[in-house]
């Protein structure tokens, strides 16, 4: 968002001076702009998670974003729950002209991708498999 507002006042187009961010949910975690830390367990509630990503989607939209990052450090209980279908992610969107950007972290390394891949509901199950171990 930062890059945005710097665009914007190189271009003459003020936007409000400090951008309210999206309010974190439980098991969504700030952790820079436009990048936060997806905490699902077993137990979570994938409908308010989907919810809170969906929110922020249009938040950081409204303020000019074209993407927003989420890191996935539990991929299985996500997967399971079927957050990372092609049909989820047009959800989560909600025909939004922003992308959802993934980076699967594991003991193992990081992988990114993003949310109109056609690879990534493959990437979750793969990294679900190597949490399972």
């Amino acid at each position: 968002m930062e890059t945005t507002q710097y665009a914007a006042k190189q271009t003459g187009i003020l936007s409000a001076p400090n951008t309210a961010r999206p309010a974190p949910q439980q098991c969504v975690v700030p952790v820079a702009p436009a990048c936060f830390l997806l905490q699902a367990s077993a137990g979570s509630s994938i409908d308010a998670l989907s919810y809170s990503v969906h929110q922020i989607a249009k938040t950081y939209h409204a303020f000019g974003a074209a993407n927003v990052t989420f890191i996935i450090s539990d991929a299985q209980a996500l997967n399971v729950a079927g957050f990372f279908t092609p049909a989820h992610q047009r959800v989560l969107v909600g025909g939004l002209p922003i992308e959802l950007h993934y980076m699967f972290a594991t003991e193992q390394g990081v992988r990114h991708s993003n949310g109109s891949s056609r690879t990534l509901s493959y990437w979750a199950e793969y990294f679900s498999k190597q949490e399972a171990r």
